[in-house]
Protein backbone atom coordinates (compact mmCIF):
# COMPACT_ATOMS: atom_id res chain seq x y z
CA UNK A 1 0.00 0.00 0.00
CA UNK A 2 2.72 2.29 0.14
CA UNK A 3 3.20 4.98 -3.02
CA UNK A 4 5.25 3.94 -5.59
CA UNK A 5 6.17 0.56 -4.24
CA UNK A 6 5.43 -1.52 -7.20
CA UNK A 7 7.74 0.72 -9.51
CA UNK A 8 10.33 0.53 -6.97
CA UNK A 9 9.91 -3.39 -6.91
CA UNK A 10 10.06 -3.78 -10.75
CA UNK A 11 13.01 -1.61 -11.16
CA UNK A 12 14.94 -3.34 -7.83
CA UNK A 13 14.23 -7.13 -9.00
CA UNK A 14 15.05 -6.18 -12.68
CA UNK A 15 18.64 -5.13 -11.12
CA UNK A 16 18.90 -7.92 -9.56
CA UNK A 17 18.28 -10.24 -11.75
CA UNK A 18 20.71 -8.38 -14.60
CA UNK A 19 23.32 -8.96 -11.91
CA UNK A 20 22.56 -12.36 -10.90
CA UNK A 21 21.05 -14.19 -13.56
CA UNK A 22 21.77 -12.15 -16.54
CA UNK A 23 25.33 -11.59 -15.58
CA UNK A 24 25.39 -7.73 -16.75
CA UNK A 25 24.46 -9.04 -20.76
CA UNK A 26 21.86 -5.74 -20.65
CA UNK A 27 20.70 -7.73 -24.50
CA UNK A 28 19.41 -10.26 -22.36
CA UNK A 29 17.61 -7.76 -20.27
CA UNK A 30 15.40 -6.59 -22.67
CA UNK A 31 13.74 -9.58 -23.53
CA UNK A 32 13.40 -9.76 -19.73
CA UNK A 33 9.82 -9.13 -18.93
CA UNK A 34 9.25 -8.36 -15.54
CA UNK A 35 5.84 -6.50 -14.30
CA UNK A 36 4.53 -5.96 -10.78
CA UNK A 37 1.08 -5.00 -10.61
CA UNK A 38 -0.86 -3.54 -8.33
CA UNK A 39 -4.43 -4.42 -8.34
CA UNK A 40 -7.12 -1.57 -6.94
CA UNK A 41 -8.39 -3.60 -4.35
CA UNK A 42 -4.94 -5.08 -3.07
CA UNK A 43 -5.98 -3.73 0.40
CA UNK A 44 -8.67 -5.78 0.61
CA UNK A 45 -6.97 -9.36 -0.89
CA UNK A 46 -6.28 -10.82 3.26
CA UNK A 47 -10.04 -10.69 3.74
CA UNK A 48 -11.66 -11.84 0.26
CA UNK A 49 -9.00 -14.87 1.01
CA UNK A 50 -10.40 -15.76 4.36
CA UNK A 51 -13.34 -15.26 3.24
CA UNK A 52 -13.34 -17.71 0.34
CA UNK A 53 -11.33 -20.28 2.58
CA UNK A 54 -14.26 -19.74 5.25
CA UNK A 55 -16.97 -20.38 2.32
CA UNK A 56 -14.80 -23.58 1.41
CA UNK A 57 -14.42 -24.72 4.44
CA UNK A 58 -17.69 -24.11 6.21
CA UNK A 59 -19.13 -27.58 6.20
CA UNK A 60 -15.64 -29.06 7.78
CA UNK A 61 -16.57 -29.53 11.54
CA UNK A 62 -12.94 -30.15 12.28
CA UNK A 63 -11.65 -27.02 10.12
CA UNK A 64 -13.83 -24.62 13.35
CA UNK A 65 -13.34 -24.17 16.86
CA UNK A 66 -16.32 -22.19 18.89
CA UNK A 67 -16.10 -20.04 21.79
CA UNK A 68 -17.13 -22.31 23.87
CA UNK A 69 -14.40 -25.00 23.14
CA UNK A 70 -11.89 -22.17 23.27
CA UNK A 71 -13.76 -21.29 26.69
CA UNK A 72 -13.62 -24.43 28.24
CA UNK A 73 -10.24 -26.40 26.93
CA UNK A 74 -8.46 -22.95 26.09
CA UNK A 75 -5.86 -23.55 24.18
CA UNK A 76 -5.08 -27.09 24.34
CA UNK A 77 -8.57 -27.21 21.59
CA UNK A 78 -6.05 -26.42 18.77
CA UNK A 79 -4.72 -30.37 18.89
CA UNK A 80 -8.18 -30.63 17.35
CA UNK A 81 -6.53 -29.23 14.01
CA UNK A 82 -3.74 -31.71 13.84
CA UNK A 83 -0.31 -31.90 14.80
CA UNK A 84 1.31 -28.90 13.79
CA UNK A 85 -1.74 -26.31 14.82
CA UNK A 86 -0.20 -26.40 18.55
Amino acid sequence: MYPGLPSRLEREIKQLSLERVLKNDCDKLAKFKIRVEDPPRRKDMVFIGGAVLAEVCKNRDNFWLSRNEYLEQGISCLRKLGPRAS
